[in-house]
C-alpha cells in the first residue's frame, strides 16, 4: 500500500493551525503587569514558584497569571465587537446597556451579574457585619486623633434613572451603600455619607451630564469628578476650616462632543456620542507623582509580609508648596479623576486600590502617619473590596515593617 503524502496546501494549513494555538502561549510573557481597563486592575504577575516561608505557587495564582496574559487577551473580544456591530448595529457586550437618549449603562458583566436585578432591603445581620468592619477602622484612626470618612459613590443609574432602559428593573430608591450608610448614621459615630443626593442635585442644577452618555459609562466624567472632589473636600473641611479647596475658576474649562469609542478608541460606535468636560488647571499642577503601581514604594518582601496584593493599584503624590497627609483607600473614581486636585491642597496623597488586602492599612499608614484616611466606595462593588476581615485585621496583631522609610531620602 503506498503511504499517503501530505499536500503542500494540507501542510500549510497545518502550520497555521500549530501557529495559532502556540501563539497565545509564546506571547503569554510579552507584556505582564499591564493595566487591564476591562477589569479595571493590573495583570497577574508570574507568582514565585517558592515562596519566602516555603510554601509553593498555588494553582489559583498560576491559573490567574495565565487568564491574565494569555495572547490576544483583549484584541479578540474587540475584533468580535467591531465586526458584530459593523454587520449588525448590535453592542456585542453583556457589560452594556442601551439606555435611554443616546446613553449606554454598565451592565450584566462576569464581575458584578447581579446588575438587572432591583437590590432588596439588606438584612439587619449584613448591615451589621459590614458595619462593624467599617466601624473597627474608624476607631482605629480615632484612638490616633486621625478623622476617618466613609463615602459612598452611586452608579450612572443612581443619579439618572429616568435615562435607564426601560426593558430592566430599575434600582428601587435605596442602594445598598445608601443602606449602609444610613445603618452606620444610626448605630455607630462614623463619619459616613453618600453623594448620590448631592450630585443629583448638581445635575439637575447645572443642567449638563455628570457622567460619560457612552464611553466609560461606569464613571463620572471629568465634570461630575469635580463635584465629587469638592463634596469630599467640605467633609474635609469640617476637622480643618482652613484646608485649601481649589476653585473652579482656577481652572480653563472646556467641553465637546465627540463620537464615542471604545476604551483603546480604535474604533466608532455610529450615532452614539460623548460630551468631554476638560479642566486644565491654570496656574499648573506643583505636586510630584513619586510612586505609582510600577514603581514599588517598598522592597516586593516587605509589601508581601504587610499583605499587599500583588498587582495592586496605588499612587503617591507630593507637594513641597503645602501641608498635611491624604490617604485613600478607593478604587478609579478617585486615582483616575481626582487625585492631581486633592496633591495642590496636601503635602502627601497616597491611594491605595479598595482589593487592596486590608492587614496593609495598619503597618503602612503607621509607617505614613496620615491626618486623614478616607475610605470610598462605590455601589457596583459592593461585596467586592474586602471589608469583612477589616475588624479582625485592626483588632489582630499585624506584622511590623522593617523599614520606617517608605521612600529613599530624596537627594
Amino acid at each position: 500500500m503506498k503511504k499517503k503524502r501530505i499536500e503542500t496546501g494540507q501542510l500549510i494549513l497545518i502550520l497555521i493551525f500549530l501557529t495559532v494555538i502556540a501563539l497565545p502561549a509564546i506571547l503569554l510573557f510579552n507584556d505582564t503587569g499591564r493595566y487591564l481597563p476591562g477589569d479595571n486592575r493590573m495583570a497577574a504577575s508570574f507568582p514565585k514558584l517558592v515562596k519566602p516561608d516555603g510554601t509553593l505557587a498555588t494553582r489559583t495564582e498560576i491559573e490567574g497569571f495565565v487568564d491574565d496574559n494569555i495572547g490576544f487577551r483583549t484584541a479578540a473580544p474587540k475584533i468580535d465587537t467591531r465586526v458584530t456591530y459593523s454587520l449588525f448595529g448590535i453592542i456585542l457586550d453583556t457589560a452594556q446597556l442601551r439606555g435611554k437618549d443616546g446613553n449606554l449603562f454598565a451592565g450584566d458583566d462576569r464581575r458584578f451579574p447581579e446588575r438587572r436585578a432591583p437590590y432588596p432591603p439588606l438584612a439587619e445581620e449584613e448591615l451589621a457585619e459590614n458595619g462593624r468592619n467599617i466601624e473597627a477602622a474608624a476607631d482605629y484612626f480615632d484612638s490616633k486623633g486621625v478623622p476617618f470618612l466613609f463615602i459612598t459613590i452611586p452608579d450612572k443609574e443612581g443619579v439618572y434613572p429616568e435615562l435607564y432602559p426601560d426593558t430592566f428593573v430599575k434600582r428601587p430608591g435605596q442602594t445598598r451603600l445608601s443602606q449602609q450608610v444610613e445603618w452606620l448614621r444610626a448605630n455607630t459615630g462614623v463619619d459616613a455619607w453618600d453623594m448620590a443626593e448631592a450630585l443629583r442635585e448638581k445635575s439637575s442644577e447645572t443642567g449638563g451630564m455628570l457622567w460619560y452618555e457612552t464611553k466609560d459609562n461606569a464613571h463620572w466624567n471629568n465634570m461630575g469628578a469635580w463635584y465629587g472632589y469638592l463634596e469630599i473636600m467640605d467633609r474635609l473641611k469640617a476637622y480643618d476650616p482652613d484646608l485649601k479647596t481649589l476653585s473652579l475658576s482656577d481652572f480653563e474649562v472646556s467641553v465637546e462632543t465627540v463620537p464615542y469609542t471604545n476604551w483603546d478608541e480604535e474604533y466608532v460606535f455610529r450615532g452614539l456620542y460623548n460630551t468631554v468636560y476638560t479642566l486644565d488647571y491654570k496656574p499648573g499642577y506643583s505636586a510630584d507623582h513619586i510612586g505609582n503601581s510600577k514603581d514599588p514604594w517598598m522592597p516586593q518582601d516587605q509589601l508581601d509580609i504587610a499583605g499587599f496584593q500583588k498587582g495592586g493599584i496605588f499612587f503617591h503624590y507630593h507637594n513641597e508648596n503645602q501641608e498635611g497627609t491624604l490617604v485613600f483607600f478607593g478604587d478609579s473614581y478617585i486615582y483616575q479623576f481626582l487625585l492631581p486636585y486633592f496633591s495642590e491642597c496636601f503635602a502627601d496623597v497616597y491611594l491605595f486600590h479598595l482589593p487592596t488586602n486590608y492587614r496593609v492599612m495598619r503597618p503602612v499608614l503607621d509607617m505614613i502617619g496620615p491626618d486623614y484616611v478616607v475610605l470610598e466606595m462605590v455601589e457596583r462593588t459592593y461585596g467586592t473590596t474586602g471589608i469583612e476581615t477589616m475588624a479582625d485585621e485592626f483588632a489582630g496583631e499585624v506584622p511590623v515593617l522593617a523599614s520606617p522609610d517608605i521612600y529613599p531620602p530624596q537627594g
